[in-house]
């Protein structure tokens, strides 16, 4: 990721994966209140929002040839993201 606009694209990528993990992993303690009927269309509504912009996200990352490639939880806080990209698919020596 050279340019500053694969790095923009994917850092959105990055935050949109970030917030579908978390809606989904919502959605199943939210099942379990009382009060699901009100928050589960809620939440289903914004988690096929924010699906539909991921897709389109993770298309436009092909289209650069950039993937995700792991997330590696270090701590509560803090994970170690690794991307595959083009630039490091190809041998220096072609170059």
């Amino acid at each position: 990721m050279s340019n500053p606009e694969q790095r923009r694209l994917f850092h959105e990528f990055l935050i949109l994966e970030m917030a579908v993990q978390s809606l989904q992993r919502d959605f199943s303690v939210i099942e379990n209140l009382k009060m699901s009927k009100g928050y589960l269309p809620i939440l289903d509504k914004l988690l096929k929002d924010i699906g539909q912009d991921y897709y389109v996200s993770k298309r436009l990352l092909a289209k650069e040839k950039i993937r995700l490639f792991k997330i590696e939880k270090i701590d509560e806080y803090f994970s170690d993201v690794y991307v595959a990209t083009a630039e490091f698919l190809l041998p220096n020596a072609i170059q």
